[in-house]
């Protein structure tokens, strides 16, 4: 998947187990491919039809890691974290004091003045990689690592995002930060807070809905 990188979870055994399960799904492909589909066919020319394994096992590795692996029950078996894909609107509570009144809305947050703005996240996700966009109201950012953390209460995302800032507003430099969420799936939201390094020194709450 263009532009995703690969995510750790709380299962250290998941990858190791799944794709030792590839491996071996991979070899009874090799093994069996010509006599299998000369079965199939009715013609016994295909009998001597090979593949390599490793060709075979990356096959198995694709069609599953990229396409089957939110469905149950293969997404129990290969240890799958929760599927966050898709496209999440909301808000992003910061308590920035680059913005005025006119701009955004002062809201009482948690204990905190904090300004609201209007945000979408969208999430691209497979098997082991992963994509975090965050569109604000003045710039983009993206993730350049993530943990899912599923294994014992809520599922977690906490990720590591890059944000180069906008050439039009001199304040919002390029910065990086880190984001913790927990995903509800009853009520198919996001929610958690956040916070920036140096160059914004800054944080807040992010709360947004899957919307598609």
């Amino acid at each position: 998947m263009r532009g995703t990188h690969g995510f750790s979870t709380d299962q250290p055994r998941r990858r190791r187990v799944t794709l030792f399960a590839f491996g071996a799904a991979g070899v009874l492909i090799a093994g069996n491919l010509g006599s299998s589909v000369a079965s199939l066919t009715g013609y016994g020319i295909f009998a001597n039809l090979t593949i390599s394994f490793v060709l075979a096992s990356t096959i198995v590795y694709l069609v599953v890691s990229r396409g089957l692996w939110n469905l149950w029950p293969i997404s129990k078996v290969i240890g799958s974290p929760p599927d966050l894909s898709g496209e999440w609107a909301g808000h992003l509570y910061t308590d920035t004091d680059e913005y005025d009144d006119e701009d955004v809305v002062a809201v009482n947050e948690p204990g905190h003045d904090l300004v609201k703005m209007d945000v979408t996240l969208r999430i691209r996700q497979s098997w082991d990689q992963i994509l975090v966009e965050l569109d604000g109201p003045n710039s983009t950012s993206k993730s350049t690592g993530a943990t899912i953390l599923f294994d014992d209460g809520p599922p977690t995302l906490t990720y590591n995002y890059d944000n180069r800032g906008d050439d039009f507003h001199e304040e919002l430099d390029q910065h990086a930060g880190t984001t913790t969420i927990e995903y509800d799936p009853e009520s198919e939201t996001l929610e958690g807070t956040y916070y920036t390094g140096p160059n914004r020194e800054n944080h807040g709450r992010l709360e947004v809905e899957r919307t598609s």
